[in-house]
């Protein structure tokens, strides 16, 4: 079943929180290419065979030491992904109905098969009936949905933003269905062929129903909580460490090497300092300590209301050297999608509009009160605290700014629960923000982001008519070709409109021992770590004894 071009639009206003697209793309490549690399698989397939390469040797103790560089460098408010998406949980406790290959593919993870009616609009999921809780009860199709903050990404579930918002009080009436143990059945608002997709999110993580009716908010402490992932808590010493240990009971456990893993809570500030004192055998790195592991020794808001003023920040940011102070960790971005993903455009006619040109930007401003980079008012450009070098790149482009422009910004810098509640209420002038997809489909990077009708969540106060127009045919079209042509209209709209600038894209770097073994690859060859989409790291991971 191909996805057409108005189903495709739907998914661009899911997409910012789960999406994938088909089996078909799995494969082969030149047909996920088709679909912009969408794509997600309709049957679970087995494990791949474990071979240890030429010289291996399997260590006798399976523990691997990892976090830091900014992952868990606060003690997580709880491992509940349907109460809290951003609780900074561990995911591997949890399996859901689809999860996230190394490609972005969503692949059938507690479900062993996916099937559609003809149009799309009703899902049917087989659920394994070898899942068990780590309590050792079945996993079933009975199990529980609870009410979450991010639930609108399920909005397509019949009657779920009715039921959500309690227009709708009957819960027979939302379209989540158990026919049996072991067959789930999901009614759509219409046909939904990117439905699949969600479910392979963290949103979508299933919950215990005894857990949480027993302990309520407490039900993930360590001697509360039951899982169904590959692993379980053993151990949380708050704002210390957590220990987890391979589930006996997970489905997959034949194929899961590590015995145990330990997580400490270590703060940004550290850097790669626990790591190269040999307390961390996997670590995710800061931009500094990328290139010394690798050997190198170091106004009124209504100002931006006025759209030349927002094309002349637009071409006066000097992508190339914004990010050298990155120190290789991140590259010049050109628009939303980075390449290699799903929607991805590479045009010159949508590079050229927001290009850098010190002239072109002073052009911009005549007639307006600044005319040549004059009478700025305070402007503050606000972030919020976080790692992945998002400071320095900041005060790159504060710099560039006053270069360009004689532009003087402030650079604020917010805890990030207060910038995520002023962001929401559009409190904030001038924004640096760094955005994670939450599933590999242009439908999250455009529609779930910058969607000017949303009623809820909006990220900005900029609105566009004509761009909303674009997501809403994406969003309705099955038709992958016809989709990604909405989507490609859309960045350049939002890009002549300067609803957003650009800057770079992040390239994400881990330094693991010699003795870790089993990081998976994706098709490019590229060594692929946890992120915000793929969370399957650990059931592949293996030790092996040191030289």
């Amino acid at each position: 079943m191909r996805i057409p071009d108005e189903q495709l639009a739907l998914f661009e206003q899911r997409l910012q929180v789960l999406g994938l697209g088909r089996r078909d793309f799995l494969k082969a490549v030149g047909a996920m290419a088709a679909f912009g690399g969408l794509g997600f698989a309709t049957q679970a397939e087995a494990a791949k065979p474990f071979k240890l390469a030429p010289g291996e040797k399997l260590a006798k103790e399976q523990v691997l030491r990892v976090g830091g560089g900014g992952t868990w460098q606060n003690d997580p408010s709880s491992h509940d992904y349907n109460k809290d998406l951003y609780c900074a949980g561990v995911p591997w406790l949890f399996a859901g109905l689809m999860v996230f290959n190394a490609d972005f593919v969503a692949e059938p993870y507690l479900a062993t098969k996916v099937q559609s009616n003809k149009d799309g609009s009703v899902w049917t999921f087989t659920i394994r009936k070898d899942s068990r809780w780590s309590d050792n009860s079945p996993v079933s199709a009975r199990d529980p949905e609870t009410k979450a903050p991010y639930a609108a990404f399920l909005y397509d579930i019949k009657n779920g933003e009715g039921f959500n918002k309690k227009q709708v009080t009957n819960r027979d009436e939302v379209g989540v269905k158990a026919k049996d143990d072991w067959t789930l059945e999901v009614a759509l608002e219409g046909p939904r062929g990117y439905f699949p997709v969600l479910a392979a999110y963290l949103a979508a993580l299933p919950a215990h129903r005894g857990a949480v009716e027993k302990h309520g908010d407490k039900w993930t402490e360590a001697g509360n909580i039951v899982t169904n992932g590959p692993f379980v808590m053993e151990q949380w010493e708050h704002n210390k460490q957590m220990v987890f240990r391979k589930s006996p009971h997970f489905f997959g456990a034949k194929d899961v090497h590590l015995d145990r893993a330990i997580v400490p809570i270590i703060p940004v500030q550290a850097g790669a300092l626990p790591y190269e004192n040999n307390e961390l055998d996997l670590t995710w790195l800061q931009p500094g300590d990328l290139r010394k592991l690798q050997g190198d020794p170091r106004m009124q808001r209504d100002v931006f209301d006025n759209v030349k003023v927002r094309r002349a920040v637009a071409h006066a940011v000097d992508r190339e050297n914004v990010v050298k102070v990155s120190q290789g960790l991140a590259i010049p971005a050109w628009s939303m999608i980075p390449p290699g993903f799903p929607g991805a455009v590479d045009d010159p006619k949508i590079k050229a509009i927001q290009r850098f040109d010190k002239k072109a930007a002073l052009e911009q401003l005549k007639g307006t009160p600044f005319e040549g980079g004059k009478n700025w008012p305070k402007i503050t450009l606000s972030m919020r605290e976080e790692g992945l070098g998002s400071k320095p790149l900041a005060e790159a482009v504060q710099a560039v700014l006053l270069d360009s422009l004689n532009m003087k910004t402030d650079l604020e810098v917010l805890e990030q629960r207060v910038f995520r509640e002023r962001l929401w209420k559009q409190d904030l002038q001038f924004v640096w923000i760094r955005w994670f997809m939450d599933y590999p489909d242009p439908h999250n990077e455009y529609f779930d982001t910058f969607y000017g009708k949303k009623t809820t969540g909006k990220r900005q106060a900029w609105a566009n008519e004509a761009f909303d127009k674009e997501l809403e045919a994406g969003r309705d079209t099955r038709d992958p070709k016809k989709r990604l042509e909405h989507y490609k209209k859309a960045e350049e709209i939002m890009q002549m409109d300067v609803g957003f600038v650009p800057v770079a894209w992040v390239v994400r770097f881990a330094a693991a021992k010699p003795w870790v073994k089993g990081i998976e690859k994706n098709t490019q060859g590229q060594n692929v770590i946890d992120g915000n989409i793929y969370v399957d790291m650990m059931r592949h991971i293996y030790i092996i004894e040191r030289g």
